[in-house]
C-alpha cells in the first residue's frame, strides 16, 4: 500500500483503476503527451488509461517498482486533476544499485 500524502491544497492518494475513467478524459491532448516519453502512443487509445493501470501502473505498484498516486483539489477530492509517478531506474550512471525518476502525468 502506498501511503496517502497531502500538502496544503491537494490530496495525493495511491492509483487505483477508477482513475482511469477521469484520466482518460484528461490525458489525451496533445498538449500534455508531447512532453512525455515516446513510449505514450499518439493518437491516445481510448482505452489507453485503463490499459496503462491495469497492464503496467498497478502491477509494478504491486512488485514495489513503481509509485504512482492521483492529485486531487482538497477542495474536490473527488475531481482527479493529474498523476504524479516514481520509478525505480533500470539503469544507473556511474556506480551499482539504482536510482528513482519523477515522471508528471496529466
Amino acid at each position: 500500500m502506498i501511503a496517502q500524502l497531502e500538502t496544503p491544497r491537494l490530496e495525493l492518494r495511491s492509483l487505483e483503476i477508477g482513475d482511469s475513467e477521469q484520466t482518460q478524459r484528461l490525458f489525451p491532448k496533445w498538449e500534455i503527451v508531447r512532453f512525455l516519453t515516446n513510449h505514450v502512443p499518439w493518437p491516445y487509445p481510448d482505452d489507453g488509461a485503463l490499459t496503462y493501470y491495469r497492464e503496467y501502473a498497478l502491477p509494478a505498484m504491486a512488485r514495489g517498482e513503481a509509485w504512482h498516486w492521483s492529485l486531487r483539489p482538497k477542495s474536490d477530492p473527488h475531481q482527479l486533476i493529474g498523476i504524479v509517478s516514481l520509478m525505480k531506474a533500470k539503469t544507473t550512471i556511474g556506480g551499482s544499485g539504482s536510482d528513482c525518476r519523477g515522471n508528471a502525468k496529466a
